[in-house]
């Protein structure tokens, strides 16, 4: 019964970045903020290693588990922060990179040689009916959003698509502690290259940041990556990625409970649809 539960508590977390990441921007730049989250999660997980006595990594596999990091951690998360901070909800950027199962239904038959049914054919193809609803859906936030943000967001969902099928093709077999200790670690230096290269470094260690901070590494850094790896070496990828469905209704759950993002009925409606493309994907993982 806990394995059949992994997925659902994954999802209840990870869904809680969005917000996080509402609730510590006004604090510090998105790269900068990022930057100080990987520099304290870093150390924790090598510590976690060392004290596991988890095997180390060769060289191919670290520079495996590099580029996976790279692409999950520090492009996926550092673009999904840094559309956040220029006012997307977050109830939007999770619709918009929820669409992750599509493309992984397209590439994994071409990467990973895994077919896919019609029948998930179909169910993601209503969820992602459900996703362009929603987008259309009159809302406040029209007018304010920039086309450079969704596209920015897009390029967000392809790196998420890219680290999810190399992790799955190339890294199974890899310990997770040491496999994420080496992601993080890839991440931070790309952290660190964006903030002194793009933002100011200026933070202000209020108690909501620190507090926003240790939810961000404890739930989101630990747990939720932990289960999304481990739902990631146990299931198919297209399979796996079918539960980023789930994201976005909980994401606009947070975000209407802390911060009044408002919906319509026909955005409630494309909700409906993605979730209902959930259940018919849904396996065992």
């Amino acid at each position: 019964m806990w394995v059949r539960t992994i997925p659902f508590f994954f999802v209840l977390l990870w869904s809680t970045g969005f917000v996080g990441a509402k609730f510590g921007l006004p604090f510090a730049e998105p790269f900068t903020l990022l930057m100080w989250r990987m520099a304290l999660v870093v150390p924790m997980f090598a510590l976690l290693a060392v004290i596991l006595k988890r095997p180390n990594l060769s060289l191919h596999d670290a520079a495996i588990q590099g580029l996976v990091g790279l692409l999950i951690h520090g492009i996926y998360l550092g673009l999904v922060f840094y559309a956040i901070n220029q006012g997307v909800s977050a109830g939007l950027t999770a619709l918009i990179v929820s669409m992750n199962p599509l493309l992984i239904a397209v590439f994994s038959s071409a990467v990973l040689n895994t077919p896919v049914r019609p029948k998930e054919w179909f169910a993601l193809l209503l969820g992602m009916l459900g996703v362009i609803i929603v987008l259309m859906a009159p809302t406040h936030w029209q007018g304010a959003v920039q086309l450079s943000d969704i596209f920015l967001l897009l390029i967000a969902l392809f790196a998420l698509c890219a680290g999810t099928l190399i992790q799955k093709r190339y890294a199974e077999r890899i310990d997770l502690i040491t496999g994420l200790s080496y992601q993080y670690a890839a991440s931070l230096l790309y952290f660190i290259a964006m903030s002194f290269t793009l933002e100011t470094q200026a933070v202000q260690w209020t108690s909501t940041l620190i507090i926003t901070m240790a939810w961000l590494i404890i739930a989101l850094s630990l747990a939720s990556v932990l289960l999304l790896m481990y739902l990631i070496q146990q299931g198919d990828a297209t399979r796996v990625a079918s539960y980023f469905y789930l994201v976005p209704p909980m994401a606009a759950f947070w975000g209407w409970l802390f911060f009044d993002e408002q919906w319509s009925w026909t955005m409630l409606v494309g909700i409906t649809l993605v979730v209902t493309a959930l259940a018919m994907n849904r396996v065992k993982p």
